[in-house]
């Protein structure tokens, strides 16, 4: 059976999101940020959704602007 994979961001909305700024904001380092932001199943922690909550939010941002 088919089981569509979860895509966090796609590699442009990554490239807006400034890893080192999330991973200091939520005191951790920025390759964390950075697997998580490229993560093909849904975070499992809380740490990680928040991560990526906020990543989704600057991106969701960028694009309201440029439009």
């Amino acid at each position: 059976m088919y089981t569509k994979k979860f895509i966090a961001l796609t590699v442009d909305q990554i490239k807006r999101v400034n890893a080192s700024a999330l991973a200091k904001t939520f005191d951790c380092s920025s390759s964390y940020v950075s697997r998580i932001l490229k993560s093909t199943e849904l975070p499992s922690n809380e740490k990680a959704q928040k991560i990526l909550k906020a990543a989704k939010e600057i991106v969701d941002h960028y694009e309201s602007i440029n439009s």
